[in-house]
């Protein structure tokens, strides 16, 4: 089978959805002949082993001119390859591009690209690239709803994964005692106004700040107990030396970094919409309601104070992450697409 994956952007210059498109396209290969299409200043292919790496240039407006004035780069790659799967990542711009292929058509949304509702012309490229295509899955129940509600189209929930043996407890690194970490954009719907004012409030504690402040679009102040890492390689170090990890989002699809988190055996505090979709409230997390500083800043207090309780966390934590291993979801896409 020939599989041709199209992303975007690829790490570490991305998101959430590029990087799932990253990892299932590394795996994918070890079955099947994998090509992944991207954009960037590359001029050339890249091969490892049986996946395949497409470079087209980046350009603004990618919808509208990768559909028509600069398609003969993408129908060369597609021809050159004769893909019997095209799988998008983001509805726009390649579940548009590839709308008419041939070849079977799966589009993964994520969240940003169909929520909240988008107006005309954007949603008549959406309509027109979901209604082409032959399956439709979101990473979460809720996504899969609104998808199905608002496009009239089928949408099958299909999880994104993580790699639970990176992600994982480390031997020889030890907790720090008063430390919570958030890891994320600095934006408002990531919740970093709630966040500093946990910070404010709770100046026993030390808050942690992984990211990349070059994307801020919030002011994050200067305070004596919050301190902004920036962009680290090791994510499942920071996670290790943690007592606590926080992720105040408004609202989220289906969050890697909750995941993450708990794969390292670390309790979480995270608002309902999106991370509800894995953490069962008191059991294996703790939940809040989005934009509710003063819920955020209790349930740090009530964890960070009952070391039993959070240790009990813990444990369920890393049970919960390891039934959303690579290993797993991965055999759920194979299962998609040789039912195409």
């Amino acid at each position: 089978m020939r599989l041709l994956v199209a992303s975007t952007l690829l790490p570490p210059i991305s998101g959430g959805a590029e990087h799932v498109a990253w990892e299932l396209a590394q795996r994918l290969a070890e079955t099947y002949d994998v090509h992944l299409l991207t954009t960037g200043n590359q001029k050339c292919t890249t091969r490892t082993g049986r996946l395949t790496v497409h470079f087209v240039n980046r350009l603004p407006l990618l919808t509208l001119l990768y559909s028509t004035v600069a398609n003969p780069a993408v129908k060369a790659i597609v021809g050159s390859m004769q893909p019997d799967i095209i799988h998008s990542h983001m509805v726009l711009p390649w579940g548009y591009i590839f709308r008419n292929e041939k070849a079977k058509k799966v589009i993964t949304c994520h969240g940003s690209d169909v929520f909240p509702r988008k107006r005309y012309p954007r949603r008549f490229l959406l309509d027109r690239a979901l209604q082409n295509a032959d399956i439709v899955t979101a990473p979460s129940k809720w996504l899969t709803d609104y998808v199905e509600e608002e496009y009239d189209v089928s949408c099958t929930t299909l999880p994104n994964g993580i790699d639970t043996q990176v992600f994982a407890p480390m031997k020889g690194i030890s907790t720090r005692k008063n430390v919570i970490l958030y890891v994320g954009r600095f934006v408002a719907r990531k919740g970093i106004k709630e966040l500093v004012e946990a910070a404010r409030t709770l100046q026993e504690y030390e808050f942690w700040l992984v990211g990349n402040p070059k994307t801020s679009t919030v002011e994050v102040p200067c305070l004596p107990n919050m301190k902004v890492i920036g962009f680290v390689d090791n994510l499942a170090l920071c996670y290790n030396q943690a007592s606590l990890c926080v992720f105040p989002s408004h609202w989220e699809n289906f969050p890697l970094v909750g995941l993450e988190a708990m794969a390292c055996g670390r309790t979480i505090v995270a608002t309902r919409l999106g991370f509800s979709e894995y953490v069962e409230d008191g059991r294996d997390g703790v939940l809040v309601e989005p934009g509710r500083s003063d819920e955020l800043i209790q349930s740090i207090k009530y964890l960070m104070e009952d070391e039993t309780i959070r240790t009990r966390l813990e444990r369920n934590a890393r049970e919960k992450a390891m039934l959303y291993d690579w290993r797993i979801i991965v055999n759920r896409y194979r299962t998609i697409y040789n039912g195409l």
